[in-house]
């Protein structure tokens, strides 16, 4: 078992008997599944590699026996789905606090952008809008998130509802988005994703400064994370079929 699977292993959840870790491979908590899987594939020690075109037999097989299943599938339905989008409202000028930069989401390109500052009366004032989703950062400290509200107060908000908020914003005008072939591999386009959906694709992937880089056969995969975020992901070149 390599180091990146035991790390993905530690991270499942201990409840389930057979979990997918990657497509296809398996951490095997329960061995009394092991008859079933030694003829559809290779079982080493928890590690379960399949091998057979029967998955959906095997699985239907596996749960008829009381075993808690649980596949890449089962995870993503899992994840968190879009809110209905924060209606658009008002603008006004605040105060921005010392040391602060503040970002907007930008829903066109589905990313921070820097919000719109100014010096008025000696004073450093930043343009927001009702129901824009803020970003707030100082110095090196994690940043931290808002939703502006009418009247321009701010709600605070994590990351994770701070970037499904943007999605949704986005979901009725949202452009295809561009994976590209790399080698043996494809390589997902830069752009910030709730942490759920990026821990996820991050577990298939290997990190790089483009992106995050999978394999082939996670390709379905990574395109059911983006739908769930109302985003349909196009391979460059290639019918996305």
């Amino acid at each position: 078992m390599t180091r990146n699977t035991h790390r993905r292993s530690s991270r499942a959840d201990r409840r389930y008997d057979i979990d997918e870790v990657t497509p296809g491979r398996f951490v095997v908590r329960d061995l009394r599944a092991a008859p079933l899987l030694k003829t559809e594939g290779d079982l080493e020690g928890r590690l379960f590699t399949l091998h057979s075109q029967r998955r959906d037999g095997l699985l239907a097989r596996l749960r008829e026996r009381g075993l808690r299943v649980r596949t890449l599938d089962d995870r993503i339905r899992t994840l968190p789905r879009l809110p209905h989008p924060p209606v658009p409202g008002a603008g006004a000028w605040q105060p921005l606090p010392p040391d602060e930069r503040w970002s907007v989401f930008d829903p066109s390109h589905l990313d921070w952008i820097p919000a719109t500052v100014e010096d008025r009366d000696g004073q450093a004032m930043v343009f927001v809008h009702a129901g824009q989703i803020v970003r707030r950062r100082r110095g090196r400290r994690a940043p931290a998130y808002a939703l502006v509200e009418p009247g321009a107060g701010l709600r605070t908000i994590d990351e994770t509802a701070a970037l499904l908020l943007g999605y949704a914003q986005a979901a009725p005008a949202i452009p295809a988005l561009q994976a590209r072939r790399d080698g043996e591999r494809i390589v997902l386009p830069l752009h910030p994703l709730p942490p759920p959906h990026h821990a996820f694709l991050r577990g298939l992937a290997e990190t790089r400064r483009d992106g995050l880089a999978i394999e082939h056969r996670a390709w379905m995969l990574a395109q059911a994370v983006y739908a769930s975020l109302g985003v349909r992901l196009e391979l460059a070149g290639h019918d996305s079929s």
